[in-house]
């Protein structure tokens, strides 16, 4: 499955605080892509630590061939334990996506994520499994084209706790928020910045604890070719120019020097274009004039 992933991500740190006690890593390895979430217990530096802690080495080791066994008992066994409430705890959900269009999810104690299909939110089957006496959802699945999927920490389903929402932001409620939103087709950051905004606003601009959201939009690949810096050699100058422009997909120039040599490339091979094309056309009278040659243009 020859596809892209559009992912993008945002979190909102609890107020008064500094470090966010979210964690987000990205990985990506020959043939998937690891998307890694963690809320670290409390706020602030302390779950700062236990977040990274736990990210960094869940993603060292699935990128190494670990089983989710030896992750969990590396972790539990690692976390430093919190002098005030004895106990070394951080959530975390894991979203590793093969190239064949196959997924993994694992969550442990975070909000369900969220899978929007065809405009509609798809219930995922999944497992339970407990290692280290931790309770963890396990789901396979396949992804399609224009699929989305949401990941999320516990501080966006308690959005508006105490404020304008007395009971928070329920899962159910995102569920449906997300699907209106997804409607008109929208990218990965849009949609996270309209999640990450809603958050804020019910929070009215002062969150009430760390808050994070992953989006993930499943995407045909798209080409981009970019050309910065001109050659060390003046007389490449042509020759790069005709390998970048000869490539397919969309073209970016960026800089004054190498914008002055793409220019001055095209505008040599428009004028030889023109040339050519004359003489073909004064040499064969039967071709229907100058519309034919502005079509070929």
């Amino acid at each position: 499955m020859n596809m892209s992933l559009d992912i993008a991500w945002k979190s909102l740190n609890k107020k008064k605080e500094e470090l966010c006690g979210d964690t987000v890593e990205i990985i990506k390895t020959e043939d998937s892509d690891i998307l890694l979430l963690s809320d670290g217990m409390g706020s602030g530096v302390k779950a700062n630590i236990l977040s990274t802690l736990t990210t960094k080495i869940m993603g060292t080791m699935l990128k190494n061939g670990a089983s989710i066994e030896e992750c969990v008992t590396t972790i539990a066994r690692t976390l430093p334990v919190c002098q005030t409430r004895h106990v070394a705890y951080s959530t975390f959900s894991v979203l590793q996506i093969y190239r064949d269009g196959k997924a993994l999810l694992l969550e442990y104690d975070n909000p369900g994520g969220i899978l929007i299909r065809g405009g509609r939110h798809r219930d995922v089957p999944f497992s339970v499994r407990e290692i280290e006496g931790k309770i963890i959802r396990e789901y396979h699945f396949n992804v399609c084209y224009g699929d989305y999927y949401v990941m999320m920490s516990d501080g966006v389903i308690h959005a508006g706790v105490g404020k304008k929402s007395g009971f928070g932001w329920p899962r159910a409620e995102v569920v449906r928020y997300v699907e209106d939103v997804c409607a008109s087709n929208i990218s990965s950051s849009r949609l996270m910045s309209m999640i990450s905004n809603r958050c804020n606003m019910l929070y009215d601009g002062e969150p009430g604890d760390d808050t994070t959201v992953i989006t993930i939009k499943v995407t045909r690949p798209k080409t981009v070719n970019l050309f910065t810096g001109p050659p060390v050699n003046k007389e490449d100058d042509v020759r790069a120019v005709k390998e970048f422009m000869a490539r397919p997909g969309r073209k970016i120039v960026c800089g004054g020097t190498s914008s002055n040599i793409v220019a001055r490339y095209r505008t040599n091979r428009s004028r030889r274009l023109w040339i050519i094309l004359i003489r073909i056309y004064l040499r064969q009278p039967r071709l229907k004039g100058w519309t034919w040659l502005l079509k070929v243009c």
